[in-house]
């Protein structure tokens, strides 16, 4: 990971207040119309402190799964708010919150950097794995900016986008397969044979992409099924080093567009 996702979020701040400063600095220098798109994009610096928080809500959900079942009691219930509930109740629970706010998280960001990164016909509807992995967007974003995310980034994020559709539309079953080896807490977070061979079945067919597109040396662990949790935090980590590379990438291309455009290059 080249740096985390918060730090890649700071320095996206600091780029977009300059940017912002250039176009106040020299207001006579565009046209009006110009100057309040690139006014608009450059105020977007104030989601970014949204984001942490989004960064933040995510880290408890992911933390709440650790040591999930540790605490559950002797007939396999689980401390839930004020009551107790079934520990595979539970664990559907944290697991659905857990993706719902990484990829709530992704859609916030990826709607700043298809502004700047892709087509005016896409710019608002871009999101992370339709427009910088599968090949049905593939026209929608620079070529270069494509090919790279996809071939070092595209297997863990269709792994995530599977396991995220899967738990919150279909509720972690399939066809009377539960995603888990079983219900209890014996079986902690091992994902069934069926469940794995479903996940990556649907990344292959559904987004194209394969063992192949990722970084060396940042792979999925080699035995997925042992531990959901293990695969959520590399996906987790590639997500953020993904969603980082496309910020940074935006707002200094930004700012250094403004700069060229008012002279300040």
């Amino acid at each position: 990971m080249s740096k985390p996702l918060s730090d890649r979020l700071a320095q996206g701040k600091i780029d977009l207040n300059k940017a912002y400063g250039l176009l106040a600095k020299h207001p006579a220098l565009l046209s009006t119309e110009v100057g309040d798109s690139l006014r608009a994009l450059a105020a977007q610096s104030a989601e970014i402190d949204r984001w942490l928080e989004m960064l933040e809500a995510r880290a408890i959900a992911r933390q709440f799964l650790d040591g999930l079942e540790n605490r559950a009691d002797r007939n396999g219930d689980v401390p839930l708010g004020t009551q107790n509930a079934k520990y595979q109740h539970v664990r559907l629970i944290g697991v659905q919150a857990y993706e719902t706010m990484n990829w709530a998280l992704a859609d916030s960001i990826t709607k700043i950097v298809g502004r700047v990164l892709c087509t005016r016909a896409e710019e608002f509807r871009c999101q992370l794995l339709s427009h910088f992995v599968h090949d049905d967007r593939k026209d929608t974003t620079a070529a270069a900016l494509f090919d790279s995310v996809k071939k070092t980034f595209g297997w863990p994020l269709g792994i995530s986008y599977v396991i995220r559709n899967h738990f919150v539309h279909d509720g972690g079953q399939l066809a009377g397969t539960d995603f888990f080896e079983g219900p209890s807490p014996q079986s902690a977070f091992r994902i069934s044979e069926a469940g794995w061979r479903h996940v990556e079945r649907t990344a292959q067919a559904k987004y194209g992409v394969d063992s192949l597109h990722q970084r060396p040396g940042a792979s999925l662990p080699n035995s997925p099924r042992d531990d959901l949790r293990v695969v959520l935090t590399s996906c987790e980590r590639e997500m953020d080093d993904a969603l980082g590379i496309l910020l940074g990438s935006a707002c200094s291309s930004l700012l250094s567009h403004i700069g060229f455009m008012v002279g300040e290059d």
